[in-house]
């Protein structure tokens, strides 16, 4: 299978982040499974999995149900062309002074019920890199935030039909 960029603030392929969930269909086909999460005070998200990809993706209600962070969770999908699921610990320490990533914060989440978790986030690029014992599980990304409120969308090429 032919390996694919996550690009950071963007998205991968023809998929960006500010798209509906329509949109997404017409480049995926149907997900595998949608739900909706909730997360208080009203607020919600689209989530849907395309598990065959080893993608989900969430929908916010607070963007208009806009694309707002990608979860990969398969190896074809590679981050600065180095970083992928199944990744070692080690080698990720040792690539990520080379990537110009930024600096990041390490949470271990077994407090919160994940057993040998751990989540690297780089606030730089919105990139969490998470780690299930000494392996890359899943690399997630969002859109880049102007400020606290707003979102600086990517460009997105038109289409006849818009």
């Amino acid at each position: 299978m032919t390996t694919r960029a996550i690009l950071p603030f963007i998205g991968f392929g023809s998929i960006k982040f500010g798209m509906e969930e329509h949109e997404v269909s017409s480049y995926l086909g149907d997900p595998d499974e949608s739900e909706t999460q909730n997360y208080g005070e009203g607020g919600e998200a689209n989530v849907l999995y395309y598990d065959e990809l080893g993608l989900s993706m969430s929908f916010d209600n607070e963007e208009a149900y806009r694309l707002v962070e990608i979860s990969f969770e398969k190896e074809i999908f590679v981050l600065h062309d180095t970083i992928k699921v199944g990744m070692f610990k080690d080698d990720f320490l040792s690539a990520v002074p080379t990537l110009d990533m930024g600096e990041y914060t390490v949470e271990d989440l077994d407090d919160d019920g994940f057993e040998d978790m751990q989540q690297y986030t780089f606030e730089k690029e919105n990139v969490n890199i998470w780690f299930e014992g000494d392996q890359v599980s899943t690399i997630q990304i969002g859109p880049e935030f102007v400020d606290d409120d707003t979102i600086r969308w990517p460009m997105r090429e038109i289409r006849d039909d818009e």
